[in-house]
Order: structure tokens, then C-alpha cells, then sequence
């Protein structure tokens, strides 16, 4: 008799608990939870960047916040989950916190910290040296004079104490992409632009060319002798993938130690699908480099170019494609665009004759506070519709 009883209480406390976890009006509130997608870890941010997020479980209702160091930048109501903010151009490290906050108030964080660029060879120069192109109807225009130039640095006008028209020792890189996309016909005729370069520079110049894929696959030493620069580089083979950011971060490095007139031209359909820097150490490298950077592209953004990885999806490919554009031009550089890679040979002519026809502008400026900020240049011809192209600034140091 005591058995069936103790039998029917167990069904009827069991019961009782299934109807209590049914019952809506006693169920907690829903746990949620967030994390950053992007930054990525590790990454540096400066400037304009995109702070993205991701709520879990998928269609749950929650409020996202953003805050920076301690202080809110912003919020979004809706998925996705993206805010744009200016960060500033300072190079330090900062901490990054979002939250998401569900209906009934619950609440979940996640944090990350994003860290400086470490710069670990400072070098004091205090003379700024500025190389300008001054167009006019596209055609560069040759008879300028001092006078002619007005330079202001954060907006102030500074004395111009050096001024040089012609020609000044280049030390370049010509950095070219050869992953599995330039087999064939694409590297031979790219191979015959970095050819065309060597027997270009003259004694007091000097040039590397490098090949790269996901991979260092051929490196010239430092030279104006075109027999030593472009020797074995008929025998390397187009293959694997493209860390187009770590070779063009290493060719920046290299050239910060050479004198002259620093110059990196990439050849390259400017897609990176191994690198392990993002662009966004390229950009900080190059603007304290002071190299300027040309940019062949071999192929322009297009429909063709949509890419996924496991760790990027087409916007990420696009935002870096974007940014290394962007890097190009401030750098006081530019990009030609081929329609076709055999226009490669006249696309490297077309530099160097640019580069023999720069003006080389120096001045000391009024403030400088070495305190790594960014300073922002522009240089101003006198007469109206003559288009000028310059560095677009330098990192105080």
C-alpha cells in the first residue's frame, strides 16, 4: 500500500514541476549574450573604423551599446549590429566594451582591447621633405619655381628652406604578386615591368625587386646594377595565395632604412587572402615610412572578386581593399589601373618618368611637439586648375 502511494506523490511532484516550467508568467527572462566581431583581436584601429557586434540567440530583441575607455560612442537598436566611429589618429592602445541590453533589462558585455603599433626604431628628422607632382590637363607641368609653392603644415604656412626640381636618388621596391592568379602569360609580361625598372634607375639610384605570394618566392638585394637585380627572376613560378599586407608591410620596413627618395610600386590585383596584418598596420607603417607607394592594379573590384575565407567575408575583403587604396593616395603616390597586364612594361615607365619630374620641397615646421601626432600637410600651387599631388602627412616623432 505504501509503495502506490509513494508512486502517485512522485507523478504528482513531477506534474507539478512540468506545469510550473510551461507556465510563461514564471519563466526568467531569457539569457543573451554578445561579442565583438570586429576589431578582430589584436588589431590596431585608428582613424575612421567600423565597430561591429553580434547578439545570440539569434532573434532575440536587445539594444546594443558601444563605449570606448569608459565612454559611450553610440548605439544601435536593430541587427546588424554596426557603428562607425572616429577614433582619432593617436597610435595607443584602447578598450573597447559593448553591451547588449534585452527588453526585460538583462544585460550582457564583452570586452576587447585593441593595441598601439609598437614603434621600436624611432628615427628623429627633423627636415620634412615633401615630393610633389603638379598636373595640369593631365600633363605634368615642369617650370615651376620656389615661389611658386605654398606649404601648410596643420594648417599653418611654413618657410620653405630646400627647393629642388628634377631628379633626386630613388631607393625603390617593385613588389610583385605572383600567387596562382599571374601564372602564364599575367606574370611574364609583369615580370617584364620589373625588368624595365631595373634598366631604368641610374648609378645613384637603387631598387629590389621581390616576387611574393603567400610566400617570399624571389628578392633582389638593394642595387642600380640591373644584372644583379633582375638575376634568377625568369626561372620563379606563379603559385599559391596572396599576403599582399605582410610584403608590402616588410617591402616599407626595408626601405626606411635606405637613403633618397623612397618608392614602393606593387603590381597587383590588390586582393589578400593570407596575410596575417591587416591593412590597417600597412597604413600606420607607411605614413611613418614616408615611402611613397604605386599601385599597378592589375584588376579592378568587380563582381568577379567577391571572396569568403574562414576569417573574412566579402565586406572585410572590400573594406581592406578599400583602405589599401586609400593608403596609395595619401602616401602621395597613385594607382593605374591596367586594362590588361601587358600594359605593365609602360605602366613602370610611366613611374619612373614621374619620379624624374617630382619637386622635392623641405621646410622645418613652426610646431613640432614629437609627441606622435599626426600633421596634416598640403601643398598649393599659385595658379587655379593645376591639380597637385603630395604625401598627405606625416607622424610627429
Amino acid at each position: 500500500m505504501i509503495a502506490p502511494l509513494l508512486r502517485m506523490s512522485a507523478g504528482i511532484a513531477i506534474g507539478l514541476l512540468l506545469l510550473l516550467l510551461s507556465s510563461p508568467c514564471l519563466l526568467a527572462a531569457e539569457e543573451i549574450f554578445v561579442l565583438f566581431t570586429r576589431p578582430v583581436v589584436n588589431e590596431p584601429i585608428f582613424g575612421q573604423v567600423e565597430l561591429v557586434a553580434e547578439v545570440s540567440p539569434e532573434g532575440v530583441e536587445a539594444t546594443v551599446e558601444f563605449w570606448i575607455d569608459g565612454e559611450k560612442v553610440g548605439e544601435v537598436a536593430v541587427p546588424p549590429y554596426r557603428l562607425a566611429v572616429d577614433v582619432g589618429e593617436e597610435n595607443r592602445s584602447r578598450q573597447l566594451e559593448v553591451r547588449a541590453i534585452g527588453v526585460e533589462g538583462e544585460t550582457a558585455r564583452a570586452f576587447r582591447s585593441t593595441p598601439a603599433i609598437p614603434i621600436d626604431d624611432v628615427v628623429q628628422a627633423e627636415l620634412q621633405q615633401l615630393y610633389v607632382t603638379v598636373l595640369e590637363n593631365d600633363r605634368r607641368v615642369l617650370d615651376l619655381e620656389e615661389k611658386d609653392f605654398e606649404i601648410r603644415d596643420n594648417g599653418m604656412v611654413q618657410e620653405m628652406v630646400t627647393f629642388t626640381a628634377g631628379h633626386v636618388p630613388l631607393a625603390a621596391t617593385v613588389l610583385i604578386d605572383a600567387s596562382a592568379s599571374m601564372r602564364g602569360r599575367r606574370l611574364r609580361f609583369a615580370l617584364r615591368g620589373a625588368t624595365a625598372f631595373g634598366h631604368g634607375v641610374e648609378p645613384e639610384d637603387e631598387v629590389s625587386i621581390q616576387l611574393f605570394a603567400d610566400r617570399l618566392l624571389f628578392e633582389s638585394p638593394y642595387s642600380s646594377d640591373v644584372e644583379i637585380s633582375t638575376a634568377g627572376l625568369a626561372g620563379v613560378e606563379a603559385e599559391g595565395g596572396t599576403a599582399l599586407n605582410d610584403y608590402l608591410y616588410r617591402a616599407l620596413r626595408q626601405l626606411e632604412s635606405r637613403q633618397g627618395r623612397r618608392v614602393a610600386v606593387l603590381l597587383s590585383d590588390g586582393i589578400d587572402s593570407h596575410s596575417v596584418l591587416r591593412m590597417a598596420e600597412v597604413t600606420w607603417l607607411a605614413r611613418r615610412s614616408r615611402a611613397m607607394i604605386y599601385w599597378i592594379r592589375t584588376e579592378a573590384w568587380g563582381a568577379g572578386n567577391l571572396r569568403f575565407s574562414a576569417w573574412k567575408d566579402s565586406s572585410d575583403y572590400r573594406r581592406e581593399y578599400e583602405r589599401l587604396e586609400e593608403t596609395v593616395i595619401k602616401s602621395g603616390g597613385r594607382i593605374i589601373a591596367l586594362e590588361s597586364v601587358e600594359g605593365a612594361e609602360q605602366a613602370i615607365r610611366e613611374i619612373l618618368q614621374e619620379l624624374r619630374e617630382q619637386y622635392v620641397l623641405g621646410y622645418y615646421p613652426i610646431i613640432s611637439r614629437n609627441d606622435g601626432s599626426w600633421h596634416r600637410v598640403k601643398v598649393r600651387v599659385g595658379r587655379t586648375g593645376r591639380t597637385v599631388r603630395a604625401r598627405g602627412g606625416y607622424i610627429d616623432y
